[in-house]
């Protein structure tokens, strides 16, 4: 879940329902083995209602079967469009009446169930539409209201749960409710923690997809030109830092677009950016510069080290074959042009020799390494 590029916010409100079926489970579950364990303590026994336990622990088992059937069922008519709508809002309905009769059990506004209330809102507000939680908010809103004013008159027993000892001393000097808070209070703080951290890494894992996507090329997966630009830009600004630039060009593309088709351009273009990738350093550039041409940045690399690498990756494009479904076999070459940076030039100073240097590549015959030493002032029109 955590590496899924479906953020949790998008789901159906039907998934995120049947998600909140079962962290209702969970916190019925929660709630049953504290009452129970409160209830047969021989120390903590006497804080707890003895005449109302009976009832509460029913109905926590009641609240947990319906909270299983609801997911049970669920799963079974997942594919049924009226009872995925009917849960979509029942859910969220159902959980919020039984958090709120949870919380007037331990005292409406006692701190467990002011948190509670306060986290589950907040999640509601990320998860669901405004729709569904102001349908939801509104009969919640005015239902607690109800039940702080009764309480707060003494028309109903405030935090039944609790034993008449407990309710008329002092509560935040009592040990064991300060720790049934604290328990009561847990699981909502955890499940929080970790729907909010599924968020989150959900969504930074979507921003750098996102980040990734607008500094690379889509059909080879090299970064782009715009990627390309930034990087020699801050290469420049480091005026100590020594790279060299390659660029390269496919020998007669048109001709196999033209032959071929373009869908086998296109592997043949992937084909070349995979061996550029796989030829040069982790540290090394390489990007689609446009068409059938690629720009190698050589960091901290010096001529003579920018033309080995040239090289080689000539040789190993001359050897790859591509076997067509027609059964024949396509081969391929390029011509590179090197340049080295120097501090009296600027990138597109840089840039510009380089592609002096490829053209004359391919004026001197195509499948070949050229460097910008090799320049002659009046050099010829490129061709291709």
């Amino acid at each position: 879940m955590l590496e899924s590029d479906n953020l949790i916010i998008n789901w159906p409100n039907f998934d995120k329902g049947v998600l909140l079926l079962i962290f209702g489970a969970f916190c019925q579950v929660s709630a049953i083995k504290w009452y129970l364990v409160s209830y047969f303590s021989v120390e903590n026994a006497v804080w707890i209602n003895a005449e109302f336990f009976f009832f509460r622990i029913v109905a926590l088992i009641i609240t947990l079967i319906i909270f299983i059937v609801m997911i049970v069922v669920s799963f079974k008519y997942k594919k049924n469009r009226k009872f995925r709508r009917f849960i979509s809002y029942l859910s969220p309905i159902f959980f919020g009446g039984t958090m709120i009769y949870a919380g007037y059990t331990i005292g409406i506004y006692s701190p467990a169930t002011i948190a509670g209330f306060v986290n589950i809102v907040l999640i509601g507000l990320v998860f669901y539409s405004r729709k569904i939680i102001y349908s939801i908010a509104i009969p919640a809103l005015v239902f607690t209201i109800v039940i702080s004013y009764l309480t707060f008159n003494g028309i109903i027993r405030y935090a039944p749960v609790f034993s008449d000892l407990l309710t008329e001393g002092q509560f935040y000097h009592n040990e064991f409710w300060i720790q049934s808070m604290a328990e009561v209070y847990l699981p909502i703080l955890l499940v929080s923690i970790l729907f909010f951290e599924i968020l989150l890494s959900q969504w930074r894992r979507r921003e750098r997809n996102i980040k990734r996507m607008s500094q690379t090329d889509v059909l080879t997966n090299v970064f782009n030109r715009r990627y390309i630009g930034e990087q020699l830009a801050a290469l420049e600004r480091k005026k100590k830092t020594a790279y060299a630039v390659i660029l390269l060009d496919l020998d007669h593309f048109k001709q196999i677009n033209d032959q071929y088709g373009h869908e086998v351009g296109d592997i043949v273009l992937q084909r070349v950016a995979a061996i550029l990738s796989a030829t040069t350093r982790e540290q090394d550039i390489v990007g689609r510069f446009g068409g059938e041409e690629f720009i190698l940045i050589l960091k901290e690399q010096n001529l003579q080290q920018a033309i080995e690498i040239a090289e080689r990756c000539r040789k190993i494009i001359e050897q790859e074959e591509i076997q067509l479904e027609t059964e024949d076999i396509l081969k391929m070459s390029a011509s590179f042009g090197v340049a080295l940076s120097q501090t009296h030039l600027n990138k597109e100073q840089t840039i510009r020799l380089a592609d002096r240097a490829l053209y004359l590549a391919k004026r001197q015959g195509r499948n070949q390494v050229r460097n910008y030493l090799e320049l002659v002032n009046n050099m010829p029109a490129p061709i291709y």
